[in-house]
């Protein structure tokens, strides 16, 4: 089976489900944390191209530093937790301050 190569937003639309987008960016983050790990001994370093392989396709995304990996992975926390507050929903209870002692 050969592989396609695409960017993350065309990797994270093939996923049907929110539970699969979310383990999507889910993988993207780990492998992310895992390039500025690999990063830290040489502080000058400029990363050019990031790939991921899922078996099916194969994601490729350019940054020049490593704070464009850190926004990177920042705005997708934030795209998780919107994909989990639509799968979860968003509740909060209020309870009495009598109850809380």
């Amino acid at each position: 089976m050969s592989s396609t190569s695409c960017t993350i937003s065309i990797w994270l639309e093939s996923k049907t489900t929110l539970a699969d987008r979310v383990a999507a960016i889910e993988l993207l983050i780990d492998k992310m944390i895992l390039k500025i790990g690999e990063s830290l001994d040489d502080k000058n370093v400029t990363i050019e191209r990031y790939w991921l392989r899922d078996g099916q396709m194969d994601i490729q995304t350019t940054y020049r530093t490593l704070d464009d990996i850190y926004k990177s992975v920042t705005t997708l926390e934030r795209m998780k937790q919107m994909y989990l507050n639509r799968l979860n929903g968003r509740s909060f209870v209020l309870r009495d301050a009598r109850g809380l002692t």
